[in-house]
């Protein structure tokens, strides 16, 4: 079989489930993992970080069919693309997620806000909570399972951020970008 043929394969075989998975509710507690992908964008850093990858734990709690509130933590390796020097950067999410489709679907599409606070390596903290809002989606397979994608853009200020500037720490604005993909699952789902 070639590429084309399992990735075929694969979206049949996800609409299919989220057909047969019906209207699902997103109340009640929810946990989670998902890949997390992370660029980071600082104006007038000497060096450049290069998109990177990582990891992503979540829990929430749905507080009726559209509205939930989430903590999320998220963390990527990003690279210098000059010196080749890695970055580990870690986020700690405080959200509301807003349903935006009829909650009588298995797809329900997102809208999501809160503040997050960041670190940058061995503690070298930003500075201050940033907000962040996004977009995203979710496909329930089951009335206990459920696969989602999100997009986050984080806007503040870093500061000591000697690790990936070449000139002295201070303050730097700073733009980040983030995406999930992963799996939720809802231990009391009905």
């Amino acid at each position: 079989m070639t590429k084309l043929t399992h990735a075929a394969l694969a979206a049949a075989v996800f609409v299919g489930s989220a057909m047969i998975a019906g209207a699902q509710s997103t109340k009640g507690l929810f946990v989670g993992i998902q890949y997390a992908g992370s660029s980071l964008d600082v104006k007038s850093a000497a060096q450049k970080l290069d998109f990177g990858s990582g990891f992503g734990l979540h829990a929430g709690l749905g507080l009726s069919h559209n509205l939930s509130v989430l903590a999320n933590f998220d963390r990527s390796v990003l690279t210098g693309n000059t010196t080749g020097a890695s970055v580990t950067v870690s986020q700690y999410d405080a959200l509301l997620r807003l349903s935006v489709l009829d909650a009588g679907s298995p797809v329900r599409v997102f809208v999501t806000a809160g503040a997050t606070a960041r670190s940058a390596n061995a503690g070298r903290d930003f500075d201050e909570i940033a907000p962040t809002g996004g977009a995203g989606a979710q496909v329930f397979l089951s009335s206990k399972l459920a696969l989602h994608g999100t997009a986050l853009w984080t806007f503040g200020k870093l500061t000591q951020a000697g690790q990936i500037s070449n000139s002295t720490p201070g303050q730097y604005e700073s733009t980040q970008t983030r995406i999930q993909a992963g799996v939720s699952l809802y231990p009391f789902g009905h």
